[in-house]
């Protein structure tokens, strides 16, 4: 990371435009500062330097406009109109797409966020930099939980396949078949939240169908292929049933 450059303006140290309102410029500054912290990297500090400096000028208005005048050939923005307001809040521009008109602001920071880029969180819309939204344990599946759920899908498929091709054979025709599919549905759920500690999420519910897979194939060692496709609806009925329970 290195210092800005001699034709870089104090505009592109803090990433608005020159139209910028002052609200997106305090907005971009504090954003800045987060970003860069207390780093102690040199180029940190001197990037942090660059962004203080910046503000110190662009920040303050009086000094803007000095600025602004003497940037060769820049035509000085007329004076900004009347802020306008909805709701009680001041419609500025988003700080992250300046295109966009927006009276939210980010629930930490107070920077202007627009729907384009707001995170909605349990206390309220924020930007991306102060969102952190922290995954539920629930959703959140270690290698051993995963490895698990992968031996007991496995061992479930076959199991539940001999179970299967042996007794349910005669009701996989029909309406029957909703029943055995629940049936089997019911069973890897339960055989998952068993061996992860009753984990959710797209992972569980891959594992899941993965099982009620193996348990349609074991009917092929049982039934002719044209007999076997029957239980597709049995299976079908299993998988929903497994993802609305793991999802």
């Amino acid at each position: 990371m290195s210092a800005p450059n001699t034709t870089t303006t104090h505009y592109d140290v803090l990433e608005v435009s020159p139209s910028a309102s002052p609200e997106v410029i305090e907005a971009a500054y504090k954003g800045l500062m987060r970003k860069y912290g207390e780093d102690p990297d040199p180029a940190v500090r001197e990037r942090r330097r660059a962004v203080e400096e910046a503000f110190a000028v662009i920040g303050n208005a009086t000094r803007r406009a000095e600025y602004d005048g003497s940037r060769n050939g820049f035509r000085p923005a007329p004076a900004p109109e009347a802020p306008i307001r909805l709701g009680g809040a001041t419609i500025v521009q988003c700080a992250r797409h300046p295109e966009v008109s927006t009276a939210l602001r980010c629930s930490r920071c107070d920077t202007p966020i627009c729907p384009k880029c707001l995170i909605q969180t349990p206390v309220g819309a924020r930007c991306k930099d102060c969102a952190r939204i922290a995954r539920s344990p629930v959703y959140t599946l270690s290698a051993g939980n995963a490895a698990k759920a992968a031996a007991a899908s496995v061992v479930g498929g076959v199991a539940m396949g001999l179970v299967w091709g042996l007794v349910l054979m005669p009701f996989t025709f029909g309406w029957f078949s909703i029943f055995v599919g629940a049936g089997l549905g019911w069973v890897f759920t339960r055989i998952l939240e068993a061996v992860t500690r009753r984990k959710r999420g797209p992972y569980m519910v891959g594992f899941a169908m993965l099982g009620i897979g193996i348990a349609w194939a074991m009917q092929l060692l049982f039934v002719p292929p044209g007999v076997a496709v029957y239980g597709l609806v049995a299976a079908g009925v299993a998988c929903y049933f497994a993802y609305q329970n793991l999802r």
